[in-house]
């Protein structure tokens, strides 16, 4: 029998109404006023899954012609929530189940869209590739008033035969002072593929595992776990304009008081009307947590305050391979059983990808060095045998690359809580 296991978070829909799915799996509803533009809509679904091994999944169809496949867990049974955004539609929407049944029972979940063009867009990047992972589509959509900032080079190495040219330095300190400088490169250059001008990159170069540190004693430096005589600059060439912590007689150290001067400067020159930062409770990275607990700290102290929030999710505990299925499917919200946040109640804001765009956030992924896998024989066998058993054609699995990232998160939508800005800071006040 499959598990019976609901996800929810604490969300507030503007919109909240019953559905039902009828025997042709069209999708009713009693509104007769319903428009995708403008909102992001959710369906929530009641799913139970058939067998142990066929990956569930709903394909979304608009006025009969497939748009996208949401897939779901195998051997559970739950609520889920269907992601509707791309649809133009919603009262031409039929779902068709595959290893699954569908309750006819439904929800209708909508969240009002905010604009996202009233000022800049700025990205909290805790590491190169954080950004486009979580946000090439909406950084692409925006490009013109977003700006990305990076905040640490992501240099810790750890075997020298897991360099991106295997065995090309001689010792760990030069292979990691390496990394980092060539995943800076990365971060100064990917994001350019979706039109963003180079003087709107920035890369802190702060130290790899280390951001948390640099919160509890933001006077102390924190040496590189790579290479102890590292420091920011050696990862800030690329900057076109200095960051305040570069004025200092010494140059930057990996301190917090030094990180936090950076952010609080560039949120005052930038201006941002949105900010856009790991979720500080579903997101498990360390890094990503002490992120966006550094924007927080910073925003106190600045005269300009964002107008909202929004949290994207890189990596959740315990769960390899989410959003499920292959490239180009549907992305759900995570899977989560959150019922209370400090933050409160939040919205969803879904960004839909076109084709081409997720092709070309495929391309940015690509050119980050870090998302080259090559994973071992044991993980590779684990990943064919579990696509053959899904029951979906090897046709429909894209080999982009070798990173599970080129599954997860190649996908028709990208997902965000958005939370209003005042509310951000003030949850990292509470106990």
């Amino acid at each position: 029998m499959p598990r019976v296991h609901d996800h929810y978070l604490p969300l507030a829909p503007e919109r909240d109404m019953e559905a039902s799915i009828d025997d042709q799996g069209r999708l009713r509803t009693d509104s007769t006023e319903l428009t995708a533009q403008g909102w992001t809509w959710m369906l929530e679904i009641h799913y139970t899954a058939r067998g142990p091994w066929r990956l569930p999944g709903i394909t979304v169809k608009e006025d009969g012609q497939p748009r996208f496949t949401q897939y779901l867990e195998t051997r559970q049974s739950g609520k889920r929530l269907l992601n509707l955004n791309g649809i133009e539609d919603l009262a031409s929407v039929t779902l068709t189940p595959q290893a699954c049944r569908l309750s006819p029972r439904a929800r209708l979940l909508g969240f009002p869209r905010s604009p996202l063009d009233d000022g800049p867009l700025v990205i909290i990047a805790p590491h190169p590739d954080d950004a486009e992972l979580a946000a090439y589509g909406l950084y692409r959509q925006h490009a013109e008033r977003a700006w990305i900032l990076t905040l640490t080079a992501g240099e810790r190495h750890k075997r020298l035969d897991r360099q991106y040219l295997p065995f090309l330095d001689p010792d760990l300190q030069s292979a990691s002072r390496r990394k980092g400088w060539i995943r800076a490169w990365n971060s100064a250059t990917t994001p350019m593929l979706a039109g963003l001008a180079q003087q709107r990159l920035y890369m802190l170069g702060y130290f790899n595992d280390t951001l948390g540190a640099l919160l509890k004693a933001p006077t102390e430096h924190q040496p590189s776990f790579g290479d102890k005589t590292l420091t920011p600059a050696d990862f800030r060439e690329w900057n076109l304009h200095p960051l305040a912590s570069d004025e200092q007689t010494n140059g930057a150290a990996n301190r917090g008081v030094d990180l936090l001067a950076d952010l609080e400067r560039l949120l005052d020159e930038i201006r941002p009307s949105t900010v856009v930062t790991p979720h500080p409770e579903i997101d498990s990275h360390p890094d990503h947590q002490a992120a966006s607990q550094a924007l927080a700290m910073a925003m106190q102290n600045t005269r300009h305050r964002p107008q909202r929030v929004l949290l994207y999710v890189n990596h959740l505990k315990s769960q390899r391979g989410f959003p499920r299925g292959p490239a180009h499917a549907a992305a759900g919200v995570w899977p989560v059983q959150y019922a209370q946040s400090r933050l409160g109640p939040a919205s969803l804001y879904s960004q839909p990808l076109d084709l081409e765009t997720q092709r070309e956030k495929a391309v940015a992924m690509d050119s980050m060095h870090d998302l080259r896998d090559k994973p071992g024989l044991e993980r590779r066998l684990k990943r064919a045998v579990k696509r053959r058993l899904s029951g979906i054609s090897p046709r429909q699995w894209p080999h982009y690359g070798q990173h599970d990232y080129f599954q997860t998160h190649i996908k028709a939508h990208e997902v965000f809580v958005q939370v209003d800005a005042e509310a951000f800071q003030a949850s990292f006040d509470k106990p």
